[in-house]
C-alpha cells in the first residue's frame, strides 16, 4: 500500500530534493532531480484538483512522470525529451531500455545508461523542474 502524503509534504520535498540535486555530485544528482521534479508535479496535481493529500488523487501514485504531465496537461514539447534510455552492455550482455517509470531505479542502483540518451532525460527533468518552479512559486 502506497504511502499518504499531503500536499504540504509534497511541496516540501520538492524543493528539499530540488536544492540538493543542483548541489550534489552529478552520479547522485539525476535521482534527485527526478523525485524532485516527481514530487513538484505531484504537488500541482493536489493544488490544481483541490485535493489535500494523494489519497484523494490515487491516480498520481506513480513514477511515470510522462503521465504526471499528461494529467496535467502539458504541452508533448515540456516532456519530449523522457523517453526509455539504453543501458550500457558490457560483455556482450545487452539490457532492455529503461523505461520512464524506471529510471530511478537505474539511478539508484547506479546502471550505467547511454550517456547521449542519458543527457535528454536530464535535459527534460531540467524543463518538468523549471515548469514546477514557476507553478509551485518555490
Amino acid at each position: 500500500m502506497p504511502l499518504t502524503v499531503t500536499l504540504r509534504e509534497l511541496t516540501n520535498s520538492y524543493v528539499r530534493l530540488r536544492e540538493a540535486a543542483d548541489s550534489t555530485p552529478v552520479a547522485v544528482c539525476h535521482l534527485l532531480r527526478f523525485y524532485s521534479v516527481e514530487c513538484g508535479l505531484k504537488s500541482i496535481v493536489l493544488r490544481e484538483r483541490s485535493a489535500r493529500d494523494t489519497t484523494q488523487q490515487p491516480d498520481i501514485i506513480t513514477h511515470d512522470l510522462r503521465e504526471l504531465a499528461k494529467a496535467l496537461k502539458l504541452s508533448a514539447a515540456a516532456y519530449q525529451n523522457l523517453t526509455a534510455c539504453q543501458r550500457r552492455s558490457r560483455g556482450g550482455f545487452s539490457h532492455p531500455p529503461v523505461q520512464v517509470p524506471q529510471l530511478h531505479e537505474a539511478w539508484r542502483y547506479g546502471a550505467e545508461l547511454d550517456p547521449e540518451e542519458e543527457k535528454r532525460v536530464v535535459a527534460g527533468l531540467t524543463v518538468l523542474g523549471q515548469l514546477c518552479v514557476e507553478r509551485i512559486g518555490r
